[in-house]
């Protein structure tokens, strides 16, 4: 009898043994899950226009759709009331028009119609084919109010840059050989910054954390980097659009002979949160200064 109960002593701890070691194992594999997804760059034959989603549900009141024009055609977009509309330009040329305002059209640029514009024009020439996002976003009452008060210097009918054209940034998790630019600074859109990340292998991007704001990263010409989020990584490469968990430890490595160059984007939970973006210091000051915040990364 004593035996018996020995042995069942023993298989019970045994079980509970392995119980523990798979806890621990499940507890140790799980990690933040970053999303990729690859744009379609080919556009089907016989199409002058092909348009997909992307990251369906990873943004909170945003749509997010790849567009490719064929030319040479012209197109009308018409703009929804209490949305804002970006529209990022990857590849390709053309020509942008809203009322009295035109632009030319070319790879790595921005435009954001504002104020009372509810349509804009693109026209494509022969050659190939224009390749942009555009981001709709829901406007809240707050944004709407933020909207109308913000600096008149920050308003615009039709906000338009080059990413090449933007004003650098230096950061302490960068290294002195990245060169980032601010392609759209705080307080134009509510809650919204992008701005663009470039440098040769070998560098990384340190490891930080920014609980307050969901991000994207675009993979623009020529990127080939390795993402990471706290213990999970995925590669990176250019016309991809990622999404890095909220909250993650998170950080980008690039080999040596690779380019890191991709667009970051970032959505705020809140109009507080914004003070992130202070982090962000004009490369023509010193930043030594400036500290950064460890638990808002």
């Amino acid at each position: 009898m004593n035996v018996l109960k020995i042995s069942q002593k023993k298989r019970i701890c045994f079980y509970f043994a392995v119980a523990i070691i798979m806890i621990s194992c499940s507890t140790k594999s799980k990690s933040p899950e970053i999303v990729v997804q690859p744009l379609q760059m080919e556009v089907p034959a016989q199409m002058q226009s092909f348009s997909e989603e992307l990251l369906s549900g990873e943004i909170a009141d945003t749509k997010i759709h790849h567009h490719a024009f064929v030319g040479s055609s012209k197109h009308t977009i018409t703009l929804t009331e209490g949305y804002i509309d970006m529209f990022i330009f990857i590849r390709g040329y053309g020509s942008l028009q809203s009322d009295t305002l035109k632009y030319n059209i070319e790879p790595e640029s921005i435009a954001i119609p504002m104020g009372s514009t509810r349509r804009i024009h693109i026209e494509v020439p022969e050659g190939e084919p224009l390749h942009f996002l555009q981001f709709t976003k829901l406007l809240s009452t707050q944004d709407i109010e933020d909207l109308n008060n913000f600096p008149e210097e920050n308003k615009y009918d039709l906000f338009f840059t080059r990413f090449a054209d933007c004003e650098p940034y230096t950061e302490k998790i960068k290294s002195p050989n990245t060169t980032s630019r601010t392609v759209l600074p705080a307080d134009i859109i509510p809650r919204v910054s992008l701005g663009t990340v470039e440098a040769m292998g070998p560098d990384e991007v340190g490891a930080h954390k920014h609980p307050m704001l969901d991000q994207l990263f675009l993979g623009l010409t020529d990127n080939e980097v390795v993402v990471h989020a706290d213990s999970a990584s995925t590669t990176f490469k250019q016309y991809e659009l990622l999404h890095i968990p909220i909250g993650s430890s998170h950080w980008v490595s690039v080999d040596e002979n690779k380019r890191m160059y991709y667009l970051w984007m970032d959505f705020f939970l809140t109009k507080e949160g914004q003070e992130w973006l202070k982090t962000h210091k004009p490369s023509n000051t010193d930043n030594n200064d400036y500290p950064q915040d460890e638990d808002a990364q």
